[in-house]
């Protein structure tokens, strides 16, 4: 049995008290008179405390809430046949810590007008709260169809536990052997009724599972399927199941073995169905009836309803409900198989042992089947992982990948909707990745994105979608595909794998300078281009083109430019005429229709800037220069293209970057500045201006006059653009260096030189852009005495430096040039420092403390 297990899958989603809230709902029925039947509702409540969970900080409960049979009919008067002295009494309440395990009965002549659904949290920790009961109706923000359908079981419930009561008393109360025309009547009103209260419970689940951004249709939703779960494995007696471990995360070992007990004896079943005999026809025996568990619709309705909330840990519960699924489906597996150790020959005559009309089937095998996760369920698990910040949320990732492939190599071909290498699990887990700087993520992520692509673009695969039903993705988001009228399902039917495959290249680009990752961005930018193929004309076959692609992808231009970029801060100078080649590519494709296009978007600034740039790294200037004018030409001829100033930057930093240190830079940046303004589509910006300044400053000329002049007028032209002195919106720090740089190179006379960078330091600060430069320039033109009184010791003020625009790496914190490190704290100016030593230690041991702890508690989870 795993109604504890059951229970501990809902106890650390909602809980917040420290105190157990289990449910029994149940209702008896007697009959007085022939086909009259009275009904009596009791609600039952007891509270007893859990176990504390240390993990999740927050408290554990046992959720159990079914019509129950367990208890006596009531007699003629009404009351239950117990006597005063055993019944708990009605109106007595204690605290919780006087009264543990105090039950309470509600006594109910008939069904509440509105269903009322048991809390399975407490809104506050009151120790003194005098209550042991919570209730609480439909809340009003539910939507009609979710009110309509959960008032709706409330009446499925009470009705099934009418008929089996009526039954189970006709069959106590009779002495005969025989099965009469009444039992059968009854017996099938019972069956009939269990199957109506499962369909209530899946179309109650379905609807309040659906509504969104409300964590108390999650929690009803939660709260019914374990019901549901636990009410189907209530059923069988006899089981010897051994109870979970204290623990919501999922065992490894224990999924795999199950599974791989599970699945021979769904094909033994099939091989020996035609030599069981049921029933003989001597002697009728009425099949004993379970409740139809829920399906797989059911599961993932609940699974979705956790990817779209905010819960906390809610990957770590859709763990717990994978492993109660597999409870579920073992429960059946184990219960009806012929090798169970406690499997009786009136087994046979059970509801689960008949037949399905036209499969060919036992009823029970397709509970198993139904109940055993899917690819798609550990797909939303995954994703429920991708969305926290969990720090063992990629572990658990990797776990659910292992036992989804020890799951695919099990259960493939013989179980329906389990794939090797899925594409929705990997889909979920390549977006789950953040950080390919570490070595594991990165190859995993290369691991991930090959597997997909082998999958979408293998024709072995092509069935994978054939009267799919079930969600697909689109951009994140899923959407369930809906009926026309036709039988076919309408809207989107392929996978949209765009946003995989540029994850992967955008963390790429956050490795930019580092070897071969350029190479590794542009592999997947082609296999982005096979995809796009197969989308567009379907798999080849001997014959050509057939067969309706897997896979969907859009590529877009900032696929394009992530490479672009890594091109750019390549130092191999190889990657620059690629950069050019494939900025070519996209310029031809602007030239053509939609659909001549195969895939490649059209360019646009931000494109031409990056394969400018990428020019830098040739070793023949005057070839990359050529190659530059050209490719600000091209962009001029593109009539999808705005003239942007950005371009014509990029191609000034080039001139910096190539022209370092010669004479003829600053005669091609006065040259290059004069056409611009010359230009009524577009005219220079302050960075413009900035950077022909950085051209005077890195020429060496002899006419040094005439350059600083021309710095000094376009310097200038910055500050007559601000509006007050403390403004920063024409300058930059960088235009602050550059002119410095310019005096120090130019101005001969020493005390003229120092005046003049002392007024320009004192500018910088006060407009707060005093970046690393900036102050490292002030340093070497004045004396340590004269630079210690002006700046002094420690930190520096926060609004000297509040509107650098460098780099991190230039930016500075203190006055010795570094932007932190040990014991810089203690010499901050105007703070105190009594005190901060013990309170460092403090935080400190306190954080090696949590960090032991943490590394511990990994250790113990492991083992």
């Amino acid at each position: 049995m795993i109604s504890s297990s059951l229970r501990r899958a809902a106890r650390t989603r909602w809980g917040i008290s420290r105190h157990q809230y289990s449910t029994i709902v149940s209702s008896s029925s007697s009959i007085h008179q022939p086909q009259q039947h009275q009904r009596d509702c009791r609600l039952i409540v007891t509270t007893s405390p859990r176990l504390w969970d240390a993990d999740n900080r927050s408290s554990q409960y046992g959720v159990f809430s079914s019509c129950s049979s367990h208890l006596p009919p009531a007699n003629d008067e009404g009351s239950d046949g117990t006597t005063n002295n055993d019944q708990p009494s009605h109106t007595t309440h204690k605290s919780d810590d006087d009264n543990n395990g105090a039950i309470h009965i509600i006594d109910a002549s008939s069904p509440p007008p509105t269903l009322n659904i048991p809390l399975q949290r407490s809104t506050k920790k009151n120790k003194n709260n005098n209550t042991s009961t919570s209730l609480f109706e439909i809340p009003s923000s539910f939507d009609a169809r979710a009110q309509s359908k959960l008032k709706a079981l409330a009446t499925a419930k009470v009705d099934t536990e009418v008929a089996k009561q009526a039954y189970l008393e006709l069959v106590g109360s009779s002495n005969s052997t025989t099965v009469d025309d009444n039992a059968k009547a009854l017996h099938n009103d019972w069956k009939q009724s269990e199957e109506e209260l499962s369909h209530a419970y899946s179309q109650a689940i379905k609807y309040t599972s659906r509504i969104l951004k409300n964590p108390k249709a999650t929690q009803t939703a939660e709260r019914l399927l374990l019901e549901w779960m636990d009410r189907f494995t209530q059923s069988f007696d006899n089981m010897d199941g051994t109870a979970s471990p204290d623990t919501v995360y999922m065992n490894k070992k224990r999924m795999i073995r199950t599974i791989n007990k599970i699945v021979p004896r769904l094909n033994g079943s099939c091989a020996s169905k035609n030599n069981e005999v049921a029933n003989n026809d001597e002697k009728v025996v009425l099949p004993k009836i379970h409740i139809p568990p829920p399906t797989e619709k059911d599961y993932l309705n609940v699974l979705r309803a956790y990817s779209i909330s905010k819960a906390k840990r809610k990957g770590q519960q859709c763990e717990a409900l994978l492993s109660n699924m597999l409870e579920v489906a073992k429960t059946a597996a184990f219960y009806y198989s012929k090798e169970d150790r406690s499997w009786t020959e009136d087994r046979v005559h059970d509801v689960g042992m008949e037949m399905i009309d036209g499969d060919g089937e036992r009823r029970w095998t397709g509970w198993v089947k139904e109940s055993i996760p899917k690819s798609k369920a550990f797909s939303i698990a995954i994703k429920c992982y991708a969305g926290t910040t969990q720090t063992e949320s990629l572990e658990r990732i990797i776990l659910l990948n292992h036992i989804h492939d020890e799951f695919s190599k099990c259960c493939l071909q013989k179980i329906q909707g389990v794939y090797n290498d899925d594409p929705y699990v990997l889909f979920h887990s390549i977006k789950s990745l953040k950080n390919f700087q570490v070595e594991q993520e990165r190859e995993l992520g290369m691991k991930w994105i090959q597997k997909l692509h082998k999958f979408v673009t293998s024709h072995e695969n092509i069935g994978y979608l054939v009267n799919k039903t079930e969600l697909v993705e689109h951009d994140d988001d899923e959407s369930e595909e809906q009926d026309d009228g036709s039988g076919k399902p309408i809207g989107q039917t392929t996978i949209d794998v765009t946003s995989a495959y540029t994850t992967v290249i955008r963390l790429l680009a956050k490795l930019r300078g580092t070897k071969g990752v350029a190479n590794d961005a542009r592999n997947i930018l082609d296999l982005m281009h096979q995809v796009q193929t197969i989308n567009e004309h379907g798999f080849k076959v001997e014959e050509g083109f057939g067969h309706e692609p897997i896979a969907s992808i859009d590529i877009r231009s900032n696929a394009y430019n992530l490479v672009l970029g890594l091109y750019r801060d390549s130092k191999d100078e190889k990657d620059s005429m690629k950069a050019v080649n494939l900025l070519q590519k996209m310029v031809d494709a602007g030239s053509k229709s939609l659909s001549e296009r195969n895939g490649v978007p059209i360019p646009n600034e931000q494109s031409f800037e990056y394969a400018i740039l990428a020019l830098s790294h040739m070793t023949d200037r005057k070839k990359a220069m050529q190659v530059a004018e050209l490719l600000l030409t091209l962009m001029e001829g593109q009539d999808f293209i705005e003239p942007s100033i950005a371009v014509h930057n990029a191609y000034l930093k080039l001139c910096n970057n190539l022209l370092h240190g010669t004479p003829e830079l600053f005669d091609k940046a006065q040259e290059f500045l004069g056409k611009l303004k010359q230009r009524h589509d577009v005219s220079p910006s302050p960075e413009t201006l900035a950077l022909v300044i950085k051209a005077c400053s890195v020429s060496e000329r002899e006419d040094n006059e005439e350059v600083l002049a021309t710095a000094t007028e376009i310097f200038s032209q910055l500050v007559a653009q601000e509006v007050t002195e403390n403004s920063a919106l024409a300058l930059t720090d960088g235009a602050y260096f550059h002119m410095m740089k310019c005096v120090h190179n130019y101005v001969g006379n020493e005390d003229v030189k120092k005046e003049r960078i002392e007024d320009l330091f004192s500018e910088a600060c006060q407009r707060g852009m005093c970046s690393a430069n900036v102050l490292s320039i002030f340093r070497n033109s004045v004396s340590d005495e004269e630079y210690r009184l002006t700046v002094g010791r420690g930190r520096l003020a926060d609004k000297w430096i509040q509107n650098v625009t460098s780099p991190l790496a230039q930016k500075v914190r203190y006055t010795d040039g570094s932007k932190g490190g040990r014991g810089k704290h203690a010499q901050r100016k105007g703070k105190s420092t009594s005190g901060w030593v013990k309170k460092q230690k403090l935080r400190e041991a306190t954080m090696e403390a949590r960090r032991k702890g943490k590394q511990a508690k990994k250790f113990f989870k492991k083992v």
